[in-house]
Formats: structure tokens, sequence, C-alpha cells
């Protein structure tokens, strides 16, 4: 399956690391030149302060009785304001640049669980101990004592140890960092990451995991 001129795609712009679940937009690809595709305008529209930004273009396709999903990841390179899409018609644009070949995404996987008290064993970043909150394969919420506190837009490094034991680095980003105002969490901080890379056979492992997550979160009684 190929994405080309006149394809119906679905847009995954990374705008908010924190929200609960991801922003897809629906969008036509008008061209493709070499690695920049050529998208139309989404509604709501993509903003001039997103270029820069990853994004991901995916589209479905039916093989017999069922869906698939695939497509690319890319840097949201421009913003079109009168893109001619003929010769007497103009209309804004995005054009994304590919950086990555066509693979299978499942849009579930983006989405963020709250794992099980025992994965307080399993995470760490910069090798001390957190209280997990949630995770997904795009980053991490986590809490942590207040006596070392995290800094916006620090790189960390996130541990993670599978369910054989073997210890995964993920380099990561602090994306916010707050304390509650709540009395009973005094001495407590809240800070969520958005991980920068995870190599394919890592990212499989964690999606099989925040699958199981989600599997149980549906089946628990």
């Amino acid at each position: 399956m190929n994405i080309g001129p006149g394809s119906n795609v679905e847009i995954i712009l990374e705008l908010d690391e924190l929200k609960e679940k991801i922003d897809v937009r629906r969008a036509i690809v008008h061209d493709v030149e070499g690695d920049r595709f050529i998208l139309s305008q989404t509604t709501p529209p993509v903003r001039l302060s997103d270029v820069g930004k990853d994004a991901r273009v995916t589209r479905l396709n039916r093989k017999g009785d069922q869906l698939h999903r695939r497509g690319f990841t890319g840097k949201l390179e421009e913003i079109i304001r009168e893109y001619p899409l003929n010769s007497s018609r103009t209309v804004p644009a995005l054009v994304i640049r590919k950086t990555s070949d066509l693979e299978s995404y499942n849009l579930r996987m983006h989405y963020r669980v709250r794992p099980g008290s025992e994965w307080s064993t399993r995470i760490e970043v910069d090798s001390r101990a957190v209280n997990l909150i949630d995770i997904s394969i795009g980053g991490a919420l986590f809490s942590h004592g207040i006596e070392k506190p995290f800094e916006h837009n620090r790189t960390v490094e996130v541990t993670y140890r599978d369910g054989d034991g073997k210890r995964h680095a993920i380099p990561a980003v602090v994306r916010r960092v707050w304390t509650p105002s709540d009395a009973r969490c005094d001495g407590i901080e809240f800070v969520a990451v958005r991980f920068t890379h995870m190599d394919r056979e890592l990212e499989r492992e964690l999606a099989r995991e925040i699958m199981g997550i989600q599997r149980g979160a549906i089946y628990k009684v």
C-alpha cells in the first residue's frame, strides 16, 4: 500500500504529550515530491507554531475483512498559505518531510495506560526510583520526592525493565513539572516526560505490554 496523491490520510501531530488521547486529523495528499508530502490543511487547522514538530501520516487499507493501518514518521516542514491546487484555485497546505519507511501503526498503542503497582520496580529515571502513574509509547507520567526536582526541557534517561528483567535505556525530555496544591501530596512532584528515541524491537515489546494492560483493564471485574 502506497500513500500518494489523492490518498485520504490521518495526521497524528504531537501537539500535547500530556493529553489522554492523541490528536488525529484527516487530510488529503495533494502531491509528493521525493520525501516531501504536500497535504491539505486540517480542521481544526495546524498552526504555524507547530512547524518543526514530529508528525505521523497514516492510512487505512482493507485486506479482505480486515482493516490495516500503515504510515510513516515525518517532520512538519512548512505551512503553505496558497498552494496552487489547479490553474484557478489555491488552498492552504501542509508540507511534511518523510523520515522513515512505511510501517504498520496501531493508534491504540499511543494511548496512555495506568499500570499496576508492580511497575514501580520496572521504571527508573536517571537511576532514581519513581512512582509510575501512566505510560505510552510516546512517554510517561510519574511522581517522586521533591528533594531532587526535575527541570523543564531537561534531557533524562528512563530505564525500563522488561518482562524478562532485561534493562533498556530510553532517552527522554521533561515536558512538564508541577507540584499539587493538595496538602496530602506535600513533598511530591509530578513529572511528564516524552521519549525521544526508541528502537523498533523495544517499541514492539513495550507496545505488547501496553496492550496487555489495556486488555486487563477492559476485562477486570
